[in-house]
């Protein structure tokens, strides 16, 4: 946001030098009053920017990966019948539970990966995506249930626990299992982030505090 200056004239007075001296001050008081008013302004735009994006970041998923969006309805109804044609083909079911992941779809996702995992169980990125959208629907503790699933399949599996940690925290009101859980990972990698990139042990230390 720009400050605008207003071109103001300055009657040349030419009896007394100190009225011409006071109205040139007088001019760049404005001038100086006017700029402050305006990045004050824009600062407090700033600001409550900031908060409503900190705000949304804090109460959503952990890894909710592309916004949501409108789905298509042929494309959505074509991923249907493929794996309805072929409903012993796990990878079938995924891309349908993908599609329905995207666009904010969290029953059909749940349906689509529960049938997936029904086939062929030891996929953990599967089973992290099902505990986001146990998450989505309410179901917290299938949620943790789920993340807890793809934390066993592949003990390097961040992502699953992070989110644990933050059902924990955010919906079950349980701190220590949240901490618990987070500590977990920082005794693996000291150095953990969040995935939005907040150190995780900062945030241990912020919630023992």
């Amino acid at each position: 946001m720009g400050v605008h200056k207003r071109e103001r004239e300055i009657e040349e007075i030419k009896e007394h030098y100190i009225k011409k001296s006071s109205a040139i001050l007088l001019v760049f008081l404005a001038l100086a009053v006017g700029a402050f008013i305006g990045n004050a302004i824009t600062m407090l735009y700033v600001g409550q920017q900031q908060q409503r994006a900190g705000a949304t970041s804090q109460s959503a998923p952990a890894q909710t990966g592309v916004e949501p969006h409108e789905a298509n309805p042929v494309a959505l109804a074509n991923l249907e019948k493929a794996a309805q044609a072929d409903p012993t083909n796990a990878a079938k079911w995924v891309e349908l539970g993908n599609f329905c992941f995207d666009h904010d779809l969290n029953e059909q996702a749940v349906t689509a990966y529960e049938r997936a995992l029904a086939l062929k169980p030891m996929q953990v990125n599967v089973w992290s995506d099902l505990g986001v959208m146990y998450r989505r629907t309410g179901r917290f503790d299938k949620a943790v249930e789920a993340f807890g699933h793809a934390a066993a399949l592949d003990k390097t599996h961040m992502t699953s626990r992070y989110n644990m940690g933050i059902v924990y925290l955010h919906d079950l009101n349980d701190k220590q299992a949240a901490l618990k859980v987070w500590k977990d990972i920082l005794a693996k990698d000291p150095e953990a982030r969040s995935p939005s990139g907040q150190s995780l042990a900062s945030m241990v230390q912020d919630l023992e505090k």
